[in-house]
């Protein structure tokens, strides 16, 4: 499927990370011109020198800690000087700590509302102006299936996810008239440097190996295996193009089936 972003102006936040990366590489792929955030200037750079060597669109970046509240205003102003306008919104940032909950302190919750929450708020509320004046957009963020159906040891992010997820509902129907669709995609286990690092963290905590630790995911995931930083990629890069143009307010799950609800 050709899904159009030829002439598209994306912003992508939390650019440098696994999925992030993988977002920008596909929107690229599918034409789109990009304008990429997150907080390491030098990964950043890199990120942008690899996009813009592949040929497949204007790259252009800025380095910003979104957890600052002015933050999100100045990338999208930055963003749209760039660009011309922005068409689509794909909300990446945002890493919570894991663990035992009354090991958990204060700042883990904190840290995890102020990136993963209030950082996509700020950036949807800062980009929205512009789209309903030109009566289109195409907001996707990726919260996370923990946000549905809670692990008892990523509890911070699953609070902040279940915001998330209340916030794509509802505004999505404020805004449905104006032509903005917003939506949000919720990876299962996905197999990136972050993944590694939580099983590594896991695994130190309970005195097994990571990949015991792993396993303890897998086995509640009928297709056993994680799932790819590609096959999000793809999912995002679906709704934020106007191949789904009647998809809004909706979260879309891709866990390999370990969901139990009918959603």
């Amino acid at each position: 499927m050709k899904l159009q972003l030829k002439g598209k102006v994306a912003l992508i936040t939390g650019a440098t990370g696994g999925l992030g990366t993988a977002c920008a590489r596909e929107l690229a792929d599918e034409g789109a011109s990009l304008f990429l955030t997150a907080r390491t200037e030098t990964s950043l750079a890199e990120l942008t020198d690899r996009l813009q060597a592949r040929g497949r669109g204007d790259v252009n970046c800025l380095p910003a800690d979104l957890t600052m509240p002015d933050s999100a205003s100045s990338v999208v102003d930055a963003a749209t000087a760039a660009g011309g306008r922005l068409d689509i919104l794909v909300n990446c940032a945002g890493a919570s700590a894991g663990g035992l909950f009354w090991e958990l302190p204060d700042s883990a919750w904190e840290d995890s509302m102020a990136l993963k929450f209030m950082a996509t708020v700020r950036m949807i509320r800062a980009v929205l102006p512009g789209m309903i004046e030109r009566r289109y957009g195409r907001i996707v963020t990726l919260v996370g299936n923990t946000g549905r159906e809670p692990d008892p040891r990523m509890l911070p992010g699953a609070a902040a996810n279940a915001g998330l997820l209340a916030v794509t509902a509802g505004l999505a129907r404020e805004v449905a008239g104006q032509g903005v669709v917003i939506n949000a995609v919720n990876p299962g286990p996905t197999r990136t440097d972050r993944w590694e690092g939580m099983m590594e963290s896991f695994a130190a905590r309970s005195g097994k190996t990571p990949e015991e630790e792993e396993q303890r995911f897998l086995s509640a995931i009928p297709q056993k295996r994680l799932g790819t930083t590609g096959e999000i990629a793809r999912l995002v890069a679906f709704l934020a193009s106007d191949a789904a143009p009647h998809v809004t307010g909706r979260s879309i799950t891709a866990d390999g089936g370990a969901a139990r609800a009918i959603l």
